[in-house]
C-alpha cells in the first residue's frame, strides 16, 4: 500500500499516469473511493461477518426460532457481499458495478437490521394481546408501517448511491441519499418512542415455555441495538452531508469505527441477547395460532347459541301474547 500513498494524499500515484479520463486501475480506484480501500481490513470485516451469518443460520434452525430472525444471517450476507466486491475493487480493478455493488450492500445492509426490531415489537404487542385503540400501539401498524418507512429509506439511499458514480447527477444522489438517511433517524426515534412506551407499561406482558420473563432480556436487545444502529445512521447523514470528496468520505477508519463497527456490535448483541429465547419458538408460535383460531370458533359458536336462545324466546312470547 506503501506505492500508493501519493494516491491517497491526493495526488497521482507513482508510475500511473494521471488523466482526465480516469485511465489505469489505480485511478479507477481513487476516482470511486478517494483512496485505496484495506484490503486485510477488509477482509476481517469479511470473515467475521461470513461467521456470523453461518452461525446465526445453524443457531435459529436448531433453537427452532422466530422465522423472521433469519434476516440476520441475511444481513450478514450483505455485509460479505459488500467487503467482498470492497476487496475486488482495491486488488484488481474497478469498475461503476463493482463499486456500486459494494456501496449499496454495504450502505443498505443495516436497514434489514431495524426490520428485526420492528418485527420484535410487534411480536411483543401481539402476544400481550393488549387491544389499544391507539393506532400506532396496533401490531399490524408497528410492523408494516415501520417496514415501510425502511423500504423507502432503502429506495432513496440504493437510488442515491447509484446516481452518485455520474459526475452530472452527483449532488442530486447525495441529496437523494442524505433524505433517505434522515427519513431512517426520524422513524427509528419514533420507533425507540414506542418501544420505551410498550416496555413501560403494565399491560404489556407475555410468556413462553423456556421464559417466564422474556421482557427484561428483550428490551435490553433492542435499545443497545437502535443505539448502535443510530450511531451509524448519524455517521453516514454526515457523511453524505460533507459530500462524496469530503473529508468523512475519504477517512477510511471513520468508515470502519463509525459503520463496521457499528453493525458488528450489534450482532454480537443479537448473539448476547439472542432474540430467539425471547419469543416463542416456532412450534409454540403454531399452538397459539390454534388457540387463537379455536377461541374465536368458540366465541363464534357462543353468540350463535345465544342469538338462537333470544330468537327462541322471542317467538315464545310473541305466540303467548297472540294467545
Amino acid at each position: 500500500m506503501e506505492k500508493y500513498g501519493n494516491a491517497a494524499a491526493g495526488g497521482p500515484p507513482p508510475g500511473v499516469v494521471g488523466s482526465s479520463s480516469g485511465a489505469g486501475p489505480v485511478n479507477q480506484v481513487l476516482r470511486f473511493y478517494g483512496k485505496i480501500p484495506s484490503v486485510p481490513l477488509a477482509s476481517v470485516s469479511l470473515a467475521v461477518f461470513a461467521l456470523f451469518a453461518l452461525g446465526f443460520t445453524y443457531y435459529i434452525y436448531r433453537k427452532k426460532s422466530s422465522r423472521f430472525l433469519y434476516i440476520l444471517p441475511f444481513t450478514a450476507l450483505m455485509e460479505v457481499g459488500g467487503y467482498a466486491m470492497r476487496i475486488v475493487c482495491a486488488v484488481d480493478y474497478t469498475d461503476l458495478g463493482r463499486f456500486l455493488g459494494s456501496t449499496v450492500l454495504l450502505l443498505l445492509a443495516p436497514n434489514a437490521l431495524c426490520l428485526v426490531n420492528y418485527k420484535a415489537i410487534g411480536e411483543v404487542i401481539r402476544l400481550s394481546n393488549v387491544k389499544s385503540k391507539k393506532f400506532w400501539l396496533r401490531t399490524r401498524f408497528v410492523t408494516w408501517f415501520f417496514f415501510s418507512s425502511d423500504i423507502l429509506a432503502f429506495v432513496l439511499q440504493g437510488g442515491g448511491s447509484s446516481m452518485q458514480t455520474s459526475i452530472k447527477a452527483m449532488k442530486t444522489g447525495q441529496a437523494i441519499t442524505l433524505i433517505g438517511l434522515a427519513i431512517q433517524l426520524f422513524f427509528l426515534a419514533c420507533f425507540a418512542c414506542i418501544s420505551i412506551y410498550v416496555h413501560r407499561s403494565p399491560k404489556y406482558q407475555f410468556r413462553t415455555q423456556s421464559n417466564p420473563n422474556p421482557m427484561k432480556k428483550l428490551f435490553l436487545c433492542l435499545y443497545i441495538t437502535l443505539g448502535f444502529l443510530y450511531i451509524r445512521s448519524i455517521y453516514r447523514v454526515l457523511e453524505y452531508a460533507y459530500g462524496y470528496t469530503g473529508p468523512i468520505a475519504r477517512s477510511e477508519w471513520a468508515f470502519y469505527v463509525f459503520d463496521t463497527l457499528m453493525i458488528f456490535f450489534s450482532f454480537v448483541t443479537y448473539a448476547v441477547f439472542y432474540l430467539g429465547d425471547c419469543l416463542p419458538k416456532t412450534n409454540e408460535m403454531e399452538m397459539i395460532s390454534n388457540t387463537d383460531e379455536n377461541e374465536k370458533t368458540h366465541m363464534h359458536h357462543q353468540s350463535s347459541d345465544s342469538n338462537s336462545s333470544v330468537d327462541h324466546l322471542e317467538k315464545g312470547h310473541v305466540q303467548s301474547h297472540n294467545v
